[in-house]
């Protein structure tokens, strides 16, 4: 189970923890003022379609920190509800609780919903641990959670065949495939390319440190006639990034390849890299590094090892041929080595 006592006391991560897991669910959070209680209310827009016409409804969403003291949330600790809500013109109030509330309380939301004809939920840690543990969620796990997060290290589900696979692991979301096998690629091994791929830091900045550059993985394709690998990964930065603060391709190889090499200079075996260059709004509050527009146009190539566009050596071969233009002004004709699938 997660244990909500990692938390601070002051509630300030239990806020930020809800307000990504609503963001990650779909709603457009965010924050209110300063409350009663020094914390910070949510504000969630829920949008309905209809058959006629669309529809929104504002939330209040309060959070309320007390697993540090190990104590339900009283009728008292709520504040005023209605007062609450009509401050905002909110239809609906979600009491969100770290324990669980009382039966009074509860009882208190009940008579809410009858008489001021306000819509009222409540999750409790139990709600909120099922939250955590849905794909686009479970993340948040390891960001808030350090030590719960070692008892949910994978989290697998068979997705559209049977050997297409949906995995989380540690604050990953990605795709296992095999050639064959109806099972996923040996978790072990998948950890391996996770790991050495951690190590590769892709951009530095003076000032800031490592910042808005990322390498991030999205499918491991494991092809069980071969013993190979295909890692599939997305290379993520600034839009308005300066071209010379980008790793070029047969840069980022030379990084691969140096991390998949051990002490003893033996290179391991290292994946095909197929691995798309995508500029993003980082700094945007929107921005969400797994979001769901990184894996839907290429779940085919996911599951069969099809490259999405080409695979990481065969660019690298293009650069390499059009250097050689540039130097020598002659072309040469060696064709890269077909991949095989």
């Amino acid at each position: 189970m997660i244990d909500f006592k990692e938390l601070p006391e002051d509630g300030v991560k239990f806020e930020q923890l809800i307000r990504e897991l609503l963001v990650l669910e779909g709603f457009e959070t965010h924050w209110t003022g300063v409350g009663q209680d020094g914390g910070r209310d949510l504000i969630v827009i829920e949008k309905l379609t209809g058959d006629l016409s669309d529809y929104k409804r504002k939330w209040l969403i309060s959070c309320k920190h007390t697993a540090n003291s190990e104590k339900s949330l009283g009728r008292e600790q709520a504040g005023n509800i209605s007062e609450d809500c009509k401050a905002i013109d909110a239809e609906g109030y979600v009491l969100v609780c770290s324990t669980q509330p009382t039966s009074s309380l509860i009882s208190r939301l009940e008579e809410i919903e009858k008489n001021q004809k306000i819509i009222t939920k409540y999750w409790d840690s139990i709600e909120i641990e099922k939250r955590l543990l849905k794909p686009n969620t479970f993340s948040l796990i390891h960001t808030f959670f350090p030590e719960s997060s070692k008892n949910y290290r994978w989290k697998i589900y068979n997705a559209f065949s049977p050997g297409f696979w949906a995995a989380n692991y540690k604050d990953y979301f990605f795709y296992l495939s095999c050639r064959h096998s109806n099972n996923y690629p040996n978790l072990e091994s998948v950890e391996t390319i996770v790991s050495l791929l951690e190590r590769i830091r892709i951009y530095k900045d003076r000032k800031n440190g490592w910042y808005d550059h990322y390498l991030r993985l999205r499918a491991v394709y494991y092809d069980d006639k071969h013993s190979t690998h295909i890692g599939y990964a997305d290379y993520i930065y600034p839009e308005d990034s300066d071209e010379k603060k980008i790793i070029n391709p047969p840069e980022l190889k030379k990084l691969l390849d140096k991390a998949f090499t051990n002490k003893d200079n033996k290179v391991m075996n290292i994946p095909d890299w197929d691995i798309l260059y995508i500029p993003a709004t980082t700094s945007s509050d929107s921005f969400q590094l797994d979001h769901k527009k990184y894996y839907e146009p290429y779940l085919r190539d996911f599951e069969h090892g099809y490259a999405r566009t080409e695979f990481l050596d065969d660019i690298v071969f293009e650069y390499e041929v059009l250097e050689n233009i540039r130097k020598t002004g002659k072309k040469i004709y060696k064709k890269p080595t077909p991949h095989k699938l």
